[in-house]
């Protein structure tokens, strides 16, 4: 079961998404995305997870979700250009996400919180 974020928040993230996305299919994508973020943390924030404090890493499900939607169908979108330029944003969302949490004390940061 998805944690860190919401089908209905990816959703509201990529107005356009094709509507034969269904939340089943977004829900596996923010589990697979918290699987990533907490193997490169080494540590899951499932059990002790808040949205005020970790939206860091609700962000980074959101982008991965998101991105995965829009790459698995983006019949959405008005053209493959506009898809594209909404998948490099994402990526660049997740991949900050990614720098953010391989750094040790940003962990050790949502840890205390």
């Amino acid at each position: 079961m998805a944690t860190y974020t919401t089908a209905t928040l990816v959703r509201n993230r990529i107005e356009n998404l094709d509507a034969s996305i269904t939340d089943t299919m977004i829900d596996g994508y923010i589990e697979e995305a918290e699987q990533i973020l907490n193997a490169i943390m080494g540590v899951s924030f499932i059990a002790t997870f808040n949205a005020t404090k970790h939206g860091l890493l609700r962000a980074g499900c959101n982008a991965w979700a998101a991105m995965c939607a829009v790459t698995f169908n983006p019949a959405g979108f008005t053209n493959l250009a506009e898809a594209n330029a909404m998948l490099e944003v994402l990526a660049y969302q997740w991949e900050q996400v990614i720098a953010y949490v391989r750094d040790k004390s940003v962990v050790e940061y949502l840890e205390s919180l």
